[in-house]
C-alpha cells in the first residue's frame, strides 16, 4: 500500500494493523510463498516484502540480545546451500555479486537444540570466518565442536577458539557407493562416516552433525525460499538474511520441539515460557539496535581430573583418561618389589622331560533319543 493524502498534511504511510502482521508473519513461517500470502490476505506483494524485511531484521537484533551467555558442552556445526534469483551456473559476468549459491552456516546446540549461531553468505574463508567469531562470543563454556569435512572450518575454528575447543569432522562420503536413488539418498555402508579429531581431545562417542542436519529439514519447511525445485527463491541477498533471521527466531521461540517438549529458547533458560507468533511479532518490530556480543573468557564443563590453564589464554591442558567418571584417590602404596635379574644372569633350567604320548581314542556310543528310551525298556 502506498502513502495517501490528508487535507493540509503531507504523505500520510498506510500502516498495517498488528493483526494483519501477525497473520503475514503467521503464513510465511509456515513455508508459505510471498503470492501466496498476497492471495490469502489480501495485500499487495510490495507490502509483504517490505514487512518481512523489517521484520526478519528485528528477529536478527532480538537473537543478537538473547542469544549469548549460553553453557553447551556440545555444537554442531553444518551449511545449507540456497540461492539468490540465480545459481551458480547461470550467473554472467552483469550479475549483481550477490547472485548465485549461498549458504546459512548453523550452530546447534545437542543438548538444548538451540540455534546458537547463523551467518548467511558465499561458502568462502570470509564468512566461514565470521560465522566462527560470532560463535565464539556466544558461549561461556569449552565446547566440543563437530563439524562436517569442510576444511574452511580448521583455520576458522583456531583462530576464533585459539585451542580452547575440542574440535572433529564428521566426514560422510556421498561419493563411495552410488546406487540408482543417489540423488536424495546416497547408499551407505561401514565405510561411509569417517569421524576424524582435529583439535584437542573430542570423544568420539559424541561427534555428530546429525542434530544439525535434521535442524536444516525443519527450516526448509520453515522458511519457504530454502525449498528445491520451487519458485519461492529469493531475490536479494538482504530479504534472504531477513527470512533466515525470521526463521530461526521462530524455531528457538515458538516451536515446542518433540524430544524436549518445550522451545530450544526455554531449554537453553532464554525464556521462561513458549513465545506466541504476536509476541515474536511485537518484540522484534520493538527492538532497538545493539552491539554484538563480546567474547568472554572460556571455562571447562564439569572437568575430572588434574587442569592447568596455558598461559596468555591460550587454551587448557588436561589429563585425558579413558574412563567416563573421576579418577579414584591415591591410596597407601604397596610395599616394594625385590628386582627380578636379567634372564642372562638366572642359571638355566634343568631340561624338561617330553610329554607322554597319546593315548588312542575310544569309539562311544551317543544316544540319539535320551534316558526315556531306557526308561521304556
Amino acid at each position: 500500500m502506498g502513502p495517501r493524502s490528508g487535507r493540509g498534511k503531507g504523505p500520510v504511510p498506510n500502516v498495517l494493523p498488528m493483526e494483519t502482521r501477525v497473520r503475514i508473519a503467521s503464513a510465511l513461517v509456515e513455508g508459505t510463498s510471498v503470492r501466496a500470502v498476497e492471495r490469502m490476505i489480501g495485500v499487495a506483494k510490495s507490502t509483504i516484502l517490505r514487512f518481512a524485511v523489517e521484520l526478519g531484521e528485528g528477529c536478527a537484533r532480538l537473537h543478537n540480545r538473547l542469544v549469548q551467555g549460553l553453557c553447551e558442552p556440545e555444537i554442531e556445526l553444518d551449511e545449507q546451500w540456497s540461492f539468490i534469483a540465480k545459481k551458480d551456473k547461470r550467473v554472467t559476468a552483469e550479475d549483481p555479486a550477490e547472485y548465485g549459491d549461498v549458504f546459512t552456516y548453523t550452530a546447534f546446540a545437542k543438548r538444548s537444540k538451540l540455534v546458537i549461531s547463523y551467518a548467511v553468505g558465499k561458502r568462502d574463508q570470509a564468512t566461514t570466518d565470521a560465522f566462527l567469531a560470532d560463535l565464539r562470543a556466544r558461549v561461556l563454556v569449552v565446547p566440543q565442536i563437530t563439524s562436517d569435512g569442510l576444511a574452511l572450518y580448521v583455520p576458522a575454528v583456531e583462530a576464533s577458539f585459539r585451542g580452547c575447543a575440542d574440535y572433529a569432522m564428521v566426514i560422510k562420503q556421498y561419493g563411495h557407493n552410488k546406487s540408482p536413488d543417489h540423488r536424495y539418498e546416497p547408499a551407505r555402508d561401514a565405510n561411509f562416516i569417517r569421524k576424524t579429531a582435529v583439535f584437542g581431545a573430542p570423544d568420539p562417542k559424541r561427534m555428530s552433525t546429525s542434530g544439525v542436519e535434521r535442524y536444516h529439514l525443519t527450516a526448509r519447511h520453515i522458511n519457504g525460499r530454502k525449498r528445491r525445485l520451487a519458485l519461492s527463491f529469493s531475490k536479494s541477498l538482504r530479504s534472504h538474511r531477513a527470512a533466515v533471521a525470521l526463521s530461526v527466531a521462530t524455531y528457538n521461540l515458538t516451536r515446542v520441539h518433540a524430544s524436549l517438549r518445550v522451545s530450544p529458547a526455554m531449554a537453553a533458560g532464554i525464556v521462561a515460557e513458549l513465545w506466541s507468533v504476536e509476541d515474536m511479532v511485537r518484540a522484534a518490530l520493538a527492538e532497538p539496535a545493539a552491539a554484538p556480543p563480546v567474547p568472554q573468557a572460556l571455562t571447562l564443563p564439569g572437568q575430572t581430573g588434574p587442569v592447568r590453564q596455558l598461559p596468555g589464554g591460550k587454551g587448557w591442558l588436561r589429563l585425558v583418561s579413558g574412563g567416563s567418571g573421576p579418577s579414584a584417590p591415591a591410596g597407601p602404596q604397596p610395599p616394594p618389589v625385590a628386582p627380578v635379574a636379567a634372564p642372562s644372569e638366572l642359571e638355566p633350567p634343568p631340561p624338561s622331560k617330553p610329554p607322554p604320548a597319546p593315548e588312542p581314542r575310544r569309539m562311544v556310543q551317543l544316544s540319539l533319543f535320551g534316558d526315556w528310551q531306557r526308561d521304556a525298556e
